[in-house]
């Protein structure tokens, strides 16, 4: 009896593609006149428009996984395994796992593939993978490329701009000083020379009420009043001295990821735009935060530091004290502890409807807490246990070096590709290629396993050393610092009736 299938197309179109032949009109004609040539049932239509196929996460891919799942689908139709993912590993996922697990037939009309009712997966898919992988980092290459040829030219060609400048009606890839603006970062600058702290400058501007630079931009998601990081990001920036960074962000097209380069690492063009303030009194404000940042890193590390969370709204709690303790360059703790400190969750007082409650708990009694429950924890692990397995792991540690590893896989990788282009081209022929195709992949798995049992090995090494070091150094009643408290705790929560809850990470 032939099986029936309820059919589902996904349609997918980047920003990025330009290609008719990839439109949505484009790909419905195509899977819908397939599916009405073999009978299928177009049960529902999936469409993601606007999204990179190297996202792994789509509203409208999204669905579909909910719909297989509840069996509402078994046959997904698409024009080419690309619209469906980019990535090597979620091609992989999909074809080797998901789909066969749920029963579910996957056709690529312009590839020719087709699992049929066998539910297995031919090699050619994990290929394709392999190929609109290396197509996204090509293209990634290339617009990198591009774009810092531009700012090599001293051409503005960012979307957004930095407060106290706009791009010039008659040339926008020019930048001229906003009148409007500038006189907020010329106080800012001055304020700061006479001797004003960033905090207190924000506090000027909010008395002021000067408006945020997101809501002098009308942006949808604005920030009502000036913080200090405000005013810090506008005296680090060498934007107003006419200086464009190159590189001040590093866009990561295939994670779709934004990375900020550590302002050491800066690649400056200078003096490609007017100037709001001048050379001498920015080098000034940089050797002055240079000296200030010194002295505020020698505030004392309170034990808690980075780990405390609401629990009504999900946000870090804020510590508070208005007479911090004080380390100098020595060592030396200046002040005493007043039992005072105590954490707070702000966003009750700032958004109300996102957190309803006061929240609010004193930090010489949540760390008691924390303490007695790290306590019980420990004598729970019968440390003990661990110390053979240790010592097995040290003496029998004989795996190669992990960078080693990584490094012929992307020799591998890379060794393929050729391989596999030469057979598009018909350059070595289809025995050679599955010759040649066999030993890559008995390779592939024979390096992943390795650096599997690697990584194994040495978290274990290092989690069961560390663990082992704390719990000695608790017997012997050591006293915990905020770095060993991390290496024991992922978070801690506290909700408004002052019930604590610990994510440990051991």
């Amino acid at each position: 009896m032939m099986k029936s299938y309820n059919a589902a197309i996904y349609l997918r179109l980047s920003k990025e593609d330009r290609e008719n032949n990839n439109s949505i009109d484009m790909q419905r004609q195509i899977t819908t006149k397939y599916a009405k040539l073999h009978n299928y049932s177009i049960i529902d239509e999936y469409i993601d428009n606007g999204y990179s196929g190297i996202l792994a996460s789509r509203p409208e891919l999204n669905r579909l996984m909910v719909d297989i799942v509840r069996n509402k689908i078994n046959m997904v139709i698409v024009k080419d395994m690309s619209r469906l993912t980019r990535d090597k590993n979620m091609t992989s996922y999909y074809t080797d796992i998901f789909f066969p697990d749920n029963d579910v037939r996957l056709i690529s009309v312009t590839e020719y593939i087709d699992t049929g009712e066998r539910y297995e997966i031919d090699d050619v898919v994990a290929l394709r993978g392999i190929v609109n992988h290396s197509y996204l980092e090509d293209i990634s290459k290339k617009i990198k490329a591009v774009k810092r040829n531009y700012k090599e030219q001293g051409k503005f060609i960012e979307s957004s701009v930095a407060y106290g400048y706009k791009k010039s009606n008659i040339d926008k890839q020019k930048l001229v000083i906003d009148e409007n603006a500038q006189y907020v970062i010329k106080y800012i600058y001055k304020a700061y020379l006479e001797g004003k702290k960033p905090l207190q400058i924000a506090n000027d501007l909010n008395i002021k009420k000067i408006p945020t630079a997101s809501q002098y931009f009308r942006l949808k998601r604005t920030s009502k009043y000036w913080t200090k990081s405000m005013v810090n990001r506008i005296l680090n920036n060498p934007i107003y001295v006419g200086d464009m960074v190159l590189n001040k962000y590093e866009n990561n097209i295939t994670l779709k990821k934004k990375i900020t380069t550590p302002k050491q690492q800066y690649n400056i063009l200078e003096n490609t735009h007017p100037a709001i303030i001048t050379r001498e009194d920015y080098n000034k404000v940089q050797e002055m935060k240079g000296h200030r940042t010194k002295k505020e890193n020698q505030t004392y590390i309170y034990l808690l530091k980075g780990l405390t969370f609401c629990k009504n709204c999900g946000r870090k709690m804020t510590y508070k004290n208005s007479k911090p303790i004080r380390i100098d360059n020595n060592g030396v703790i200046t002040g005493t502890k007043n039992n005072l400190e105590y954490f707070i969750c702000e966003e009750h007082y700032r958004h109300k409807e996102i957190c309803d409650g006061s929240n609010k708990i004193m930090e010489s009694h949540l760390n008691q807490i924390v303490l007695n429950k790290i306590s019980d924890r420990l004598k729970q692990m019968q440390i003990t246990k661990f110390e053979k397995d240790i010592k097995k792991v040290r003496d029998g540690s004989d795996f190669d070096d992990c960078s080693k590893i990584k490094r012929e896989l992307s020799k591998q990788e890379k060794n393929f590709k050729s391989i596999y282009l030469q057979k598009i081209e018909g350059k070595i022929s289809q025995e050679k290629f599955q010759i040649e195709y066999k030993e890559y992949k008995n390779r592939i798995n024979e390096l992943e396993l390795k650096l599997e049992s690697l990584a194994i090995s040495n978290n274990t090494k290092t989690d069961k050393n560390d663990i082992n070091k704390i719990i000695m150094n608790f017997e012997e009643c050591k006293n915990f610092d905020n770095n060993i408290i991390k290496k024991l705790i992922e978070k801690i929560e506290i909700d408004k009736n002052k019930n604590v809850e610990i994510c440990f990470k051991i």
